[in-house]
């Protein structure tokens, strides 16, 4: 057996012995390194010192080494598009336009319920990391909200400027800098395990949010059943990724959120499918979505979806802090 090989405990989560180096500190919580074991031995795109480490204490799983700021910045403006099309093959990713649309007819539907029940006419929303818009013309066309983005990829952000008419900025200091008022909601998706400093970005984002408004975000879950239920090898090899700083589990996410001293709910949420599930188990690769709809009933599928969530072995979790 490699000693890199690992094996499961009882609550279906990959356990992998410690590699012969040092153990970090928890850079959320501090926990000692002897609290700390990696998760994932490889990580893809990454270099081949890194890891994910896991820690004990507060759940959390983390990239160590890390990588820097000026690394990140490169990244997301010049290969990030690239990388995304990689894993998943989704052409979506190509120009923003092409993003606009394809993500819009398949993300709506799932952020649809919740942003209706969080947004209301004339709210002003703030989406950080807003990508091409198409969250935010939704919520202007369809709800009647007020939107504004941040986007730090150059292409994206003129998109939804030009092409869009959504206010869009490059940063929090241009959003600053322009005297933007508070907001009553702000969104972020997929963002969080991006930034190396989970707390301090929360905290920021919570200083755009008025008196009596929101904040409301979705994150990948770690108990992702394909890694922590199935533990589907090519799975492990694909899903561990040099982009994310972080991985979060429920447990992990509660202990962060606690921290901002605010009231907050985790709700679990199912995007991929049994279709997905099972191209991953039988084939190895990403692109199972809908493969076997001409079999499966819609019921089937929800059922699925549902026990899932019920179990806590879903792919994401939505948050929202008051």
């Amino acid at each position: 057996m490699s000693k890199f090989a690992s094996r499961s405990d009882a609550r279906g989560r990959f356990i992998v012995p410690r590699l012969p180096a040092d153990n970090p500190t928890c850079p959320l919580c501090g926990a000692d390194p002897d609290r700390q074991s990696v998760r994932a031995p490889t990580v893809y795109g990454g270099d081949p010192e890194q890891r994910f480490w896991q820690c004990s204490e507060c759940d959390a799983i983390y990239l160590h080494p890390a990588t820097d700021e000026n690394d990140d910045t490169e990244f997301y403006e010049s290969e990030f598009d690239k990388w995304m099309i990689k894993r998943s093959g989704d052409e979506a990713w190509s120009d923003p336009g092409t993003q606009f649309d394809k993500w819009g007819t398949r993300e709506l539907p799932l952020r649809g319920p919740w942003l209706e029940k969080t947004v209301s006419p004339g709210d002003r929303v703030l989406e950080i990391g807003s990508s091409s818009g198409f969250t935010l013309a939704f919520l202007r066309d369809r709800i009647g909200a007020e939107p504004v983005g941040i986007e730090v990829n150059s292409r994206y952000a003129a998109f939804a400027n030009d092409e869009k008419q959504i206010r869009t900025y490059r940063s929090t200091d241009e959003l600053e800098a322009a005297g933007e008022p508070a907001f009553d909601v702000v969104l972020h998706y997929y963002v969080l395990e991006h930034v190396p400093d989970p707390l301090a970005f929360l905290t920021d984002c919570l200083r755009h949010v008025r008196p009596g408004g929101k904040l409301v975000f979705e994150v990948p879950n770690a108990m992702d059943p394909l890694t922590s239920l199935y533990q589907v090898p090519e799975f492990e090899d694909f899903y561990w990724w040099r982009a994310h700083h972080w991985y979060f589990t429920p447990r992990s996410l509660g202990y962060l959120l606690g921290k901002l001293g605010r009231e907050f709910e985790i709700h679990p949420g199912q995007r991929y499918d049994l279709s997905n599930h099972m191209v991953w188990m039988a084939e190895g690769k990403a692109g199972g979505m809908g493969r076997y709809d001409y079999v499966l009933s819609e019921e089937t599928k929800r059922s699925y979806a549902e026990d899932l969530k019920r179990s806590g072995y879903c792919d994401h979790m939505i948050a929202i802090v008051s």
